[in-house]
């Protein structure tokens, strides 16, 4: 049985604090890698450039938090490249709408060596027997997807940012996931009246409405305990934990 290894590089938003990092997961599969967003701070774990071949970048939605750190990445490309030691270019997939007014934030044309593709409501990939599917949530400030990675031996759900408007069809791509990877940007001592984030508690309830194996929260605010987060989706979802930078789980 193929394993993968899921690394969390970045954990917290909207901006990173001491070891911390923005939004970013590293899934390494057959010596394939995909990077799951790619936020400030991330490239600090990542070992270049050994992390740069066969590397696939899913940038889930335009927000700064998400993509902060791209033009360091494609930068690296660059140079790796020019002395040798990046043969193919990085694989870097970029939400279709609004691209026009975003793309001098994340496209680099000159000094990268990087092939762009567009994702759109139900497109997907395959990376030899593992599928790469992308679902608009229809519930965040903007064009924002989750994405699942599945194969014969497990599927897993990132839900990126997310809000509860269109929650039956969040529970409906995470149907019987072995993993979910989810937002929760809030505790409900927040008071936060957010439709376009999650709690911890909305977190749990979607996987356990999902029938899903694991929950990994992420996406913490980050003067906040994340015990808190993980004891407040307990509540409803007792497979619950925290994902910290740099500690993985293999399936």
């Amino acid at each position: 049985m193929s394993k993968a290894k899921i690394t969390p590089l970045g954990t917290v938003s909207p901006y990173g604090k001491g070891e911390r990092n923005c939004p970013g997961f590293m899934v390494e599969y057959k010596g394939h890698k995909v990077l799951l967003d790619c936020g400030n701070g991330i490239t600090r774990l990542m070992n270049m450039p050994e992390c740069l071949n066969n590397l696939h970048v899913i940038i889930t939605h335009y927000h700064k938090d998400h993509f902060g750190d791209l033009g360091a990445l494609q930068y690296a490309s660059y140079v790796y490249h020019n002395l040798g030691k990046l043969k193919q270019p990085v694989k870097v997939y970029l939400p279709n709408g609004d691209f026009a007014n975003n793309e001098s934030a994340v496209v680099s044309n000159t000094e990268s060596f990087v092939k762009y593709s567009f994702i759109v409501d139900g497109s997907s990939f395959a990376i030899e027997d593992l599928t790469i599917s992308f679902a608009d949530n229809h519930s965040h400030t903007i064009e924002s997807y989750m994405v699942k990675l599945q194969c014969r031996d497990f599927k897993m759900v990132y839900t990126s940012d997310i809000g509860n408007t269109n929650f039956d069809h969040a529970v409906a791509f995470c149907k019987d996931s072995d993993l979910i990877i989810c937002e929760s940007s809030f505790l409900r001592k927040h008071n936060a009246n957010s439709q376009t984030h999650l709690t911890a508690y909305d977190a749990g309830l979607l996987a356990k409405r999902s029938s899903a194996k694991r929950l990994l929260l992420t996406h913490f605010w980050p003067e906040e305990d994340r015990a808190l987060y993980v004891e407040e989706a307990q509540q409803v979802f007792a497979d619950t934990s925290a994902a910290e930078e740099g500690v993985a789980l293999i399936y």
